[in-house]
């Protein structure tokens, strides 16, 4: 039962996602910057620290459905976000490892896994000629407003995640 509400979780902010467009102020939206909600990323990354045990990776199985559901949801190529979710859920789990699960640290570790994953997405759409922003004008114009606006959507949403996510791996 406990994969049920993970997954109607997930299902509920990948439509958040393409809706918080929607809700945030036309001076951010038709300004200079961009705000990229990566909310299904913070969410399986939340997964991976609180839900998986260092032995256990099914964060790694959230990741590919969620990406791969964005994917075919929101975008035109498929399995790029689905191989981006996969591989940053992935390195953020084996520094989970290493590092302690505090406040602080797991904000970090959110921080590293959205910089890292809009990165990569931004790579990989250069690569396909589908960006078309420079490196510098990305990492002021994209960049940054997506790293302050997920880190703010984290931080009022770190403290009911955190116990939904530990309610269920106890229950485990």
């Amino acid at each position: 039962m406990k994969h049920v509400w993970l997954c109607l979780l997930a299902l509920l902010l990948i439509a958040l996602e393409g809706m918080a467009m929607n809700l945030l102020p036309s001076s951010l939206l038709y300004g200079e910057w961009q705000i990229v909600p990566h909310w299904t990323l913070l969410f399986v990354l939340l997964l991976s620290i609180y839900y998986d045990s260092n032995e256990t990776y099914q964060s790694l199985w959230y990741a590919l459905g969620t990406g791969l559901f964005v994917d075919i949801v929101y975008t035109d190529v498929i399995g790029i976000h689905m191989m981006v979710y996969v591989l940053v859920v992935y390195i953020v789990h084996g520094l989970n490892k290493l590092l302690q699960s505090n406040v602080l640290v797991v904000t970090l570790l959110v921080l590293f896994g959205v910089v890292t994953g809009d990165t990569l997405l931004y790579i990989i759409y250069s690569f396909l000629n589908i960006a078309e922003m420079d490196w510098g004008t990305y990492a002021m114009q994209r960049l940054l407003p997506t790293m302050i606006g997920n880190v703010v959507f984290f931080l009022f949403t770190f403290v009911f995640l955190k116990y939904l996510m530990q309610k269920l791996a106890d229950d485990n």
